[in-house]
């Protein structure tokens, strides 16, 4: 086990950013204290060779034109929230509307946007800590976010800790865009995904601006059942509303029960590796990059685009504080925010 800090760069305005490194007989992973940001994630495949798994830039600046979230850590509210307003112990916040008239992903000065502070504990953990001023992008209350990630054998676990010294509302997720075929190597289209089987059996049904209306649709009998392992491909152009309206999937997928707890496995068939994800939150945005476009240079040399990755944002609903029966997002002084995730790498049974 190794743990490295080291330079990677600076920012548009000159704020040094730094690189740290985790590594392990089986799996490194690099960490951008700009948006707490996943850069690499180096997984052997078949025959051995270390593949790096997740989409990325090769520099800061690279990043800071990052318009589809490649790696970073969003919040204070991932997803979206409609209309860009909720209601607060009887108060109404405005927050910054920045697709149409809802608020994704926390407007303009979320996580993903900041620079980090960065240090470790013992030598498997990266402790990543920012702050988010209260009125930030319209969210209220100073709140503090701490992301801890570690190596635990062939797994990376991503904890999230929030604190805040007024009722606000957090809803954290990293953003990742998944290739376990290689970054650089095409379309996921072929990849084998199934989510949560059984308990994966209902997902959160959206208007025509992906914010959900409140109800929960099953999946059995329509292209959006992955509760049997299939190719992310195998439906994905079929005549149904919910992804001719997405241009494939960008739904989130309801995850029964509570706890630290297996909900998706994700196959690439080139290399044969396999990622479990499990997660604390009740839900999981599935993601197939149908709007991915590289803005700018991506790590070597390659060009990203639709459908070249899949995202697995493990998080708590779209629109929560909207719909009071959703899981509750409040995050109050006495009661933090505190979430896991866990992706463990394996090969696939021949």
């Amino acid at each position: 086990m190794s743990i490295q800090i080291k330079d990677f760069g600076k920012t548009t305005a000159g704020q040094p950013v730094k690189v740290g490194i985790l590594a392990n007989d089986t799996i490194e992973v690099h960490i951008l204290s700009y948006g707490a940001t996943i850069q690499q994630l180096l997984v052997p495949d078949r025959k051995g060779n270390k593949v790096d798994v997740v989409l990325g830039y090769p520099t800061v600046q690279d990043y800071e034109l990052n318009t589809c979230f490649l790696g970073a850590v969003v919040g204070r509210y991932a997803n979206r929230i409609g209309g860009s307003k909720f209601t607060l112990y009887e108060e109404e916040y405005h927050v910054t509307p920045n697709e149409g008239k809802n608020c994704l992903h926390s407007g303009l000065h979320g996580f993903d946007k900041t620079v980090f502070d960065m240090g470790f504990e013992g030598d498997d953990t990266l402790v990543l800590t920012a702050a988010s001023p209260d009125g930030t992008d319209g969210f209220p209350g100073n709140a503090e976010l701490e992301v801890r990630y570690s190596l635990a054998g062939t797994g990376l676990m991503i904890q999230y800790t929030l604190t805040t010294d007024a009722p606000t509302v957090a809803n954290i997720t990293n953003h990742s865009y998944f290739n376990l075929n290689g970054h650089a190597s095409g379309s996921v289209l072929g990849h084998r995904l199934s989510l949560a089987a059984p308990a994966a059996d209902a997902y959160l049904e959206a208007d025509e601006n992906s914010v959900p209306t409140g109800r929960k649709l099953p999946v059995k009998g329509t292209p959006m059942d992955f509760t049997e392992e299939k190719t992310i491909g195998r439906d994905i152009n079929a005549d149904y509303p919910a992804l001719k309206q997405c241009s494939g999937y960008d739904h989130c997928y309801v995850i029964a029960d509570s706890g630290l707890r297996h909900t998706a496995w994700l196959t690439g068939p080139e290399t044969g590796i396999r990622m479990e994800t499990l997660t604390t939150q009740p839900g999981v945005q599935l993601y197939t990059s149908n709007f991915l476009k590289s803005a700018t240079a991506c790590k070597d040399g390659a060009s990203y685009g639709q459908y070249s990755a899949v995202c697995l944002e493990t998080q708590d609903f779209p629109d929560a504080p909207n719909h009071p029966d959703f899981p509750d997002t409040t995050v109050l002084p006495d009661r933090p925010y505190s979430a896991t995730t866990l992706c463990r790498f394996d090969l696939a049974p021949l």
